[in-house]
């Protein structure tokens, strides 16, 4: 089994590296770090200039631009290698030497997608490098990677945590039941203690999924419950009265019960929530 653990020069990238292994020690999986080095804006900048300058500035201007183009691409390269080996460092330090790395250029979702093939799970920041700073904001990269991601994402926050305490948020659709499935069977919950919230009214469907999560989870559930309200703020206020260390869920999945999960609230949820969000797609 192998994690795939997205890192960048974000804050994020110690607490990516502490969530990875987390998991890689709770699955016994390997660790692939990936991280992607973007294309310059410098470049984008040399494709401009075509038709906007006189030749001769323009060719003067261009060879500028190489120049520095080559020297970003050199510094991206040192910076990458750097941030790879101080994670994997920090992955032995942690009991986890089964890793490898891959250094790419080119688009990040497009790259996670294709590296997902052989992994059984994706581990990446809330936000990325250019968004550090920007309180509630989730990085439109994740969020790209999250809808169209095949595997369960692991969305860490800024800082990791041990995990003792988990919260399901169940509508009882299909993404939601693989979560409950995984956590019903995986080692990675083992001495964890789950609890279970479902937003809903309470008719006979309703209980009849709730029926079933209770029984998929077994001696696993510390407690499973059924309220009403706004979604978002119900299982906010939930995982907070728990203190929970981490928050499993469906992302953007149609369940069959008008799922409380549409989009929106995948995404509200990943922005407000200062947990780690695990999703199942």
């Amino acid at each position: 089994m192998k994690l795939l653990a997205c890192l960048d020069l974000s804050a994020y990238a110690t607490s990516v590296t502490d969530h990875a292994a987390w998991l890689a020690k709770g699955l016994g999986a390997e660790v692939e770090l990936l991280h992607v080095i973007q294309r310059s804006d410098v470049v984008a900048k040399r494709g401009d200039l075509s038709g906007a300058l006189g030749l001769g500035a323009r060719s003067s201007l261009m060879e500028e631009l190489v120049a520095i183009e080559e020297a970003e691409a050199r510094l991206a390269r040192e910076q990458a290698e750097a941030l790879i080996d101080t994670v994997r460092s920090r992955l032995e330090e942690q009991g986890v030497d089964q890793v490898t790395a891959l250094l790419r250029h080119g688009d990040i979702v497009g790259t996670v997608i294709e590296r997902e093939a052989d992994a059984a799970l994706v581990v990446m920041g809330k936000r990325g490098a250019h968004a550090d700073f920007a309180r509630g904001h989730l990085g439109s990269k994740v969020e790209r990677v999250v809808r169209q991601s095949d595997r369960p994402v692991l969305v860490a926050s800024r800082a990791f945590a041990p995990i003792r305490t988990a919260l399901i948020a169940f509508d009882g659709g299909a993404t939601a039941r693989k979560a409950v499935e995984f956590a019903a069977s995986s080692p990675l919950f083992e001495g964890v203690a789950l609890h279970l919230v479902m937003v809903a009214k309470g008719d006979a469907r309703q209980q009849e999924a709730m029926d079933w999560a209770r029984e998929t989870l077994g001696a696993r559930l510390e407690k499973a419950e059924m309220v009403g309200g706004d979604v978002e703020g119900a299982i906010r206020a939930k995982a907070e009265a728990i203190g929970a260390d981490l928050l499993v869920m469906g992302a953007y999945g149609h369940s069959p019960l008008r799922s409380m999960f549409v989009g929106s609230t995948t995404t509200a949820m990943l922005r407000a929530l200062h947990k780690p969000v695990l999703l199942f797609r």
